[in-house]
């Protein structure tokens, strides 16, 4: 259609629908208007003292199991009238979608997050290396990259988080001997088990073993690396419903007890 503004969106092979700028802003001033509808609602007292409403939140893939399930579960036993709708994807399908409306917040990784998003730091956690059970150093309290250099790496390969964890190997002036990737964090659990190489990953799962009854283990790493945070992501500039905000706070509230249970696990 077009028109003096331009069309909302432009179509790309194999890739759907993105949005052009005139795109972005009428998909911002909707969300504008829904956040003051759902205000006014809520002051009307149409909404009474429950939360109810849909949401659609975004989750970094690997942070699915091991995190936003059981936050799932929790924030809907505190809020069954509130329909969460769940996707699961990398970073560049986690922004791509905020930005074409797709998904109001996400929860993901400070990976590559442009100015104009707003970000909540939930949790702070740095990379530590995954050697098979059997290794020999698999027992270490610490281990340097550098000691590590010359055997086979198995690479975390999804859109942004494979630079990252490559940058980690180049800050220190290493160049690994990279030997298999993979996008499914899991599989990259697995080869490790089976003693194909090492890995860094961020996320530690409560249970050492794979699913396929392999067992890793996860090593802190000596050298000065970047952590990556965790954290609620979503368009900035942009007013934020009830049911959004209510969900961020709890988010938030949630990180703060895994973090302290963490840190006191670990101080034992």
């Amino acid at each position: 259609r077009g028109g003096r503004g331009g069309a909302a969106g432009v179509r790309q092979p194999a890739r759907g629908m993105k949005l052009t700028p005139a795109g972005e802003v009428i998909v911002a001033e909707a969300r504008s208007l829904l956040a003051h509808a759902d205000e006014f609602q809520q002051r009307a007292g149409a909404l009474g003292h429950s939360l109810e409403g849909e949401l659609s939140v975004a989750c970094f893939t690997n942070l699915g199991p091991v995190y936003f399930s059981n936050l799932l579960a929790q924030f809907c036993r505190i809020h069954p009238s509130v329909s969460v709708k769940i996707f699961v994807c990398d970073q560049q399908e986690i922004l791509s979608g905020l930005v074409g409306g797709q998904y109001e917040l996400a929860v993901t990784f400070d990976l590559d997050i442009p100015k104009h998003f707003e970000w909540l730091t939930l949790a702070v956690i740095p990379p530590q290396v995954v050697l098979p059970a059997r290794h020999e150093l698999a027992n270490a309290r610490g281990v340097s990259l550098k000691r590590l250099a010359s055997e086979p790496l198995i690479l975390m390969d999804l859109p942004h988080t494979r630079d990252y964890f490559m940058s980690l190997f180049h800050g220190l002036r290493i160049s690994p001997n990279l030997r298999f990737c993979s996008t499914n964090f899991e599989m990259v659990r697995t080869m490790v088990g089976n003693g194909l190489g090492y890995s860094i990953l961020n996320l530690i799962p409560h249970s050492s073993s794979t699913y396929d009854g392999t067992r890793i283990r996860h090593i802190p790493i000596i050298e000065t690396v970047r952590p990556l945070e965790v954290g609620c992501l979503s368009v900035g500039r942009v007013a934020q419903r009830r049911v959004a905000k209510a969900f961020i706070e709890f988010t938030r509230k949630y990180f703060d007890e895994v973090t302290s249970g963490q840190s006191k696990r670990t101080s034992r």
